[in-house]
């Protein structure tokens, strides 16, 4: 008699290897993970937990953070500089935005020098309380009197006399060369305008807006000199200005209130683009740049390359953002970004692009990483290297974010999200565009300090994100940390039905650490513990885990301390159509 034949069942493995970071998408495919917490891809193309951080110190009331030549923060109403309180400024959140090694902070319009820690406002004001004095001056700001007035050619002139000629529709203003026995028409005369302290706040070539001047003192010279005006000289008490005035006079406080003012523009968005700072107001339709390599001027024309400049846009919206990328400035709104070309006023061309911008709000979101721009909108994060934005965040999902925040370096790009699901902080890999999701802390405020980024969290919390060069900054190590990486369904969509009979996991696990496995079958919701292991001292291990039969499944891989996921494999085995 013949025995039946039984055939056996054929098995086969397939095995991950390289590790493909985070995908919240229903295509999370094989090596992807649907959830994640405190992963990175350090180690890639294995899967590793990130290094832990460093808490530098703890601020009560945070406003804001910034890194230049040192690290910058304001905690309530205090300024910082490395550790050491600076200045004051408003109980408010700040604005930063670096020009050499001053750092501009916003809304406040203050000026902090790095290299002697000097805080002083950008703006400046002169309030007359006293009698002001006009009078006609040389370039060097001697006084001198005219000594003709009248449309006739003056008779028997000394050398060096003034005549102001007013035969043309103009008043005109000469000088008489005895040697040339000629009148040459002063091109530029000069009005010195002098009262006490009226001019310890402003510089040379400041541009100071003058009010004020009464018309009773002056005439109609006044029109000319309550004006923006160019300071062409100056001393504590004088002040030199282009003008045209017959003589002396003098300006009582009763006659009118006299102000001089060095003004700064109201501005929500900063960006510094080749010695100028460039800034927008969010609700305005106008884009500014300050003097060259001058933050405190910001309306000086005086028709040279170092001057400031000024532009309308006719594009709807509010701003919501500045950046600059690959030596350009961009000034972003939602659907649009306006790029500005040019290196001078004079050949300055402002193009508008439209794309994905910057999401109201998430201002905060736009960081440079390797000459890349990367920026949070309302189609998710989105990166520009210079040509037009592309998305690089699909793998973050679709929940739209009411808040963004970001910054980072060395081929990281950190960015934290407030969304309806909660908080989260994600990593990307620029390099390869991988993913990996860290926790939920609410990181606020960013900085890139060297090789290092910091963070500020809302509750005033300063870290380090973890990183090789981290210690050096000092502060305290946080804690072990757990970890967690969650596959997307684990299936086989074959004709004939396939079931796992065995998954493998292989790792390195460093002394102290801990891993457990959970699974989930045919998405029921229910996780069940598949085994654990621990570490005494560092050791590699293959875990295996013999699931049950299923359509599809999904493994939890749990940790505490340092653990370096290897391998993923999967046995299975051939079954039939049924």
């Amino acid at each position: 008699m013949q025995l039946p034949v039984l055939r056996s069942i054929s098995h086969s493995q397939t095995a991950v290897t390289t590790f493909g970071g985070y995908n919240a998408t229903e295509s999370c495919a094989e090596g992807e993970f649907a959830h994640q917490k405190n992963l990175s891809a350090r180690c890639w193309p294995a899967l590793a937990p990130r290094l832990p951080r460093r808490l530098l110190t703890s601020l009560e009331k945070p406003h804001g953070l910034y890194a230049k030549n040192g690290l910058i923060w304001v905690d309530g109403e205090t300024l910082y500089y490395n550790g050491a309180a600076v200045g004051t400024v408003a109980d408010s959140d700040k604005t930063f935005c670096g020009i050499g090694s001053r750092v501009l902070i916003w809304p406040d319009k203050l000026m902090l020098d790095t290299a002697d820690s000097t805080l002083k406002p950008l703006g400046a004001v002169w309030q007359a309380t006293g009698q002001v004095r006009f009078a006609p001056a040389r370039p060097d700001g001697t006084e001198y009197t005219v000594a003709f007035t009248g449309p006739e050619t003056p008779e028997s002139p000394a050398n060096g006399d003034y005549w102001l000629d007013t035969s043309g529709e103009s008043d005109v203003l000469r000088v008489y060369s005895a040697a040339g026995e000629s009148w040459a028409a002063v091109s530029a005369p000069y009005v010195r305008i002098a009262s006490p302290g009226i001019g310890q706040q402003f510089v040379l070539y400041d541009t100071v807006t003058i009010s004020g001047i009464s018309n009773a003192v002056l005439g109609n010279c006044a029109d000319d000199l309550n004006a923006d005006c160019v300071v062409w000289g100056r001393g504590d008490d004088y002040l030199l200005v282009t003008g045209l005035v017959q003589k002396a006079a003098v300006q009582q406080p009763e006659q009118g209130e006299i102000r001089v003012e060095r003004r700064i523009p109201d501005l929500d968005f900063l960006t510094e683009c080749d010695n100028r700072v460039w800034g927008v107001a969010k609700n305005g339709h106008e884009i500014l740049a300050c003097k060259l390599g001058d933050p405190t001027n910001w309306y000086s024309y005086m028709g040279t390359a170092a001057d400031s400049y000024a532009v309308s846009v006719g594009s709807d919206g509010a701003f919501t953002g500045a950046a600059t990328c690959m030596g350009y400035v961009l000034l972003f709104k939602q659907s649009l970004m306006h790029r500005v070309y040019g290196s001078k006023p004079e050949n300055f061309q402002v193009v508008t692009v439209p794309c994905p911008g910057v999401k109201d709000g998430c201002a905060g979101s736009l960081a440079n990483v390797d000459s890349t721009l990367y920026y949070w909108s309302d189609q998710g994060v989105m990166a520009c290297d210079g040509g037009l934005p592309e998305p690089v965040g699909k793998a973050l999902g679709s929940t739209p974010a009411g808040a963004a925040a970001a910054g980072g370096g060395n081929g990281l790009y950190y960015l934290a999200l407030q969304r309806a699901d909660g908080r989260h902080l994600f990593c990307l890999d620029t390099a390869r565009r991988l993913w990996h999701r860290q926790d939920d802390i609410a990181a606020r405020w960013f900085a890139q300090n060297g090789a290092d980024t910091l963070f500020l969290t809302e509750d005033g919390q300063l870290w380090v994100a973890g990183s090789e060069t981290a210690a050096a900054l000092g502060g305290e190590e946080e804690a072990a940390f757990d970890w967690l990486a969650e596959t997307g369904d684990l299936e086989l969509r074959t004709m004939n039905h396939k079931f796992v009979t065995r998954l493998q996991l292989r790792l390195t696990m460093q002394a102290g650490a801990a891993v457990r496995l959970a699974v989930q079958y045919d998405s029921d919701g229910v996780w069940r513990p598949a085994g654990t292991l621990t570490a005494a001292a560092r050791r590699d291990a293959v875990i295996p885990l013999l699931p049950r039969r299923c359509n599809h499944l999904r493994l939890r891989i749990i940790g505490r301390g340092q653990v370096t996921v290897h391998a993923l494999a999967r046995v299975f085995a051939k079954g039939s159509e049924l």
